[in-house]
């Protein structure tokens, strides 16, 4: 039995070989949203920073829809927001014409950036999100949708709606340090194995969010590095994108981004514990070799938005298998932590983690949960596999 909890320390291989595509540094296939390159600067710079003042920024928003005229004089392309909240809490139909009737400003080319979809890894939240996203696409096909992804990697209903239908994914990759780089690693993963990488970038935190905790790159230092790291695991991208920030974070950013394609697609400068992560998620593993988190772990929600949970009450664990060999069987627990009961809350049985891809354990709720997610602690027993375990706590 492997226990994943707060107080286990990251669990990184050494060796192996960084995969061809990672190191071979080309660039996305086809031009995204009309864009060469997608340099986001996304929700609202520092109060004392004018974005005007950017020039490597080829994607700004979400913008008031009459400002598009000027951004795209300077070859930039804005978005129009729309959050979640009228989208999953109206009826389907309605929340179609939310999204097509909205104000674009007179833009022939509009742009909705929606903030945000990935709740509850593929439940029933994600599924009508998915719905919402493809019967808009098909009554505007004419409307870019440009989609915010949340909380790890990309589950399979909304990766297939994404491939099909989105035009931008944005991952919301938003770290501190390098400890907590395998949350971005096993984002860039997912979009990689559904083929949306090509049209998917990873927007980075910049500074500090509006919740206790959310302590995110606070150096320039720190900045650079995520970048570079972004660079190595994802070359395939589009580009990058950012979060908030400081006037001077956005100005290094900026800076950086003005020179991305030249940026080293191989590593180059990155300490080697850096490294280590991203040759995690891309070397070959003989032996089913799992990545497993608390903070990969989501109740299934009500599709409607509420808050509700689905009755039963089910929480659902996702799996990542980046062996060369099928998981079978894998039992998986959730454990309230020793200071709040320690006992068993929710447990269930993965018949089948394919080599190099995922699932989802969908495990009956059997007691109360005393914290939320990333808190509890994982249970895994997997025989004959390598279990990794991963925390964004430590």
């Amino acid at each position: 039995m492997f226990r994943v909890s707060m107080g286990v320390a990251l669990a990184i291989l050494l060796g192996g070989v960084v995969t061809a595509c990672l190191l071979a540094g080309k660039g996305p296939e086809k031009r995204v949203l009309g864009l060469d390159k997608v340099i986001a600067f996304t929700y609202g710079p520092a109060k004392d920073f004018d974005p005007k003042q950017l020039r490597s920024v080829t994607f700004f928003g979400p913008s008031k829809p009459e400002v598009w005229q000027y951004w795209q004089a300077r070859g930039v392309v804005t978005g129009v927001g729309h959050t979640w909240f009228d989208l999953l809490r109206s009826p389907l139909d309605k929340a179609v014409d939310n999204l097509v009737g909205q104000n674009y400003g007179g833009n022939p080319k509009p742009v909705v950036m929606i903030d945000e979809f990935g709740f509850d890894f593929g439940g029933g939240m994600d599924e009508k999100s998915a719905q919402v996203l493809r019967q808009t696409k098909r009554r505007r096909p004419e409307l870019a949708l440009a989609v915010w992804e949340m909380r790890g990697p990309i589950p399979q209903v909304l990766a297939e709606a994404y491939r099909d239908v989105a035009d931008l994914v944005m991952m919301e990759s938003y770290v501190g340090n390098q400890r907590q780089y395998w949350f971005i690693a096993s984002q860039v993963w997912s979009a990689r194995r559904y083929g949306i990488l090509s049209k998917t970038i990873v927007v980075l935190g910049v500074g500090k969010g509006g919740n206790p905790g959310e302590n995110w790159a606070q150096t320039k230092e720190e900045l650079e590095q995520q970048i570079r790291f972004v660079r190595l695991i994802a070359p395939e991208s589009p580009g990058v994108g950012f979060y908030g920030g400081t006037a001077e974070l956005l100005a290094r950013a900026d800076a950086l981004c003005a020179r991305f394609a030249d940026l080293p697609t191989d590593g180059a400068g990155l300490p080697a514990d850096v490294l280590a992560v991203a040759k995690t998620f891309s070397s070959r593993h003989e032996k089913p070799t799992l990545a497993v988190s608390p903070d990969l772990v989501q109740p299934d929600y009500d599709e409607n938005g509420t808050g509700r949970l689905v009755e039963p009450k089910t929480m659902r664990a996702y799996l990542i298998n980046l062996g060369d060999k099928d998981a079978q069987n894998v039992k998986v627990r959730l454990r309230n932590p020793p200071d709040k009961g320690g006992d068993v809350f929710a447990e269930g049985v993965v018949p089948l983690i394919p080599k190099r891809g995922e699932a989802v354990g969908v495990l009956p709720v059997t007691a109360e949960w005393h914290e939320w997610v990333g808190e509890w602690e994982v249970e895994v027993e997997a025989p004959g596999c390598e279990v990794l375990a991963f925390s964004l706590k430590h």
